[in-house]
């Protein structure tokens, strides 16, 4: 009885594509530190942000969008409150707002928040890395979002 191996290269977002294929809506499945950090200050480090307390739910829940901007403009790029409001703006309503390019198609470049790196790029996922200072150190964030 042989192993089968199954890629899921087929699923891979080819890099001429990646600009056109980041439009739309996602949503975080999971948040991870390369460093363990205190973010919450309960006195417990963790390198997993999404499924322990360090980030108020409510911030987990937020929704990501890449849009295309204006001809001729960089594309933007929001995140939304979803249904699980923090309480600063109305379920919904836009947490943050900049616009960003996509330099190599690996790297997306905002005006506003540190560079992106594209780590892996498929239809429905994307995970990239991004240089972050938390709990006074700097740290490298690993963002996994979903289509949703």
């Amino acid at each position: 009885m042989g192993l089968l191996s199954c890629s899921n290269d087929d699923d891979g977002v080819s890099l001429d594509d990646r600009s056109e294929a980041l439009f739309g809506q996602w949503e975080y499945e999971a948040i991870e530190s390369d460093t363990a950090v205190d973010i919450n200050g309960d006195g417990t480090v963790n390198i997993d942000l999404y499924n322990t307390n360090e980030i108020r739910q409510c911030l987990k829940d937020n929704l990501t969008f890449f849009n295309e901007g204006p001809s001729g403009e960089k594309n933007e790029y929001r995140i939304n409150e979803n249904g699980l409001s923090c309480g600063e703006v109305d379920p919904f309503s836009t947490v943050e707002m900049d616009k960003y390019e996509l330099i190599n198609n690996e790297i997306l470049r905002f005006e506003n928040r540190n560079d992106m790196v594209i780590i892996e790029f498929t239809k429905d996922r994307l995970v990239v890395e991004q240089d972050d200072f938390l709990d006074d150190q700097d740290v490298v964030i690993t963002y996994t979002l979903k289509r949703s």
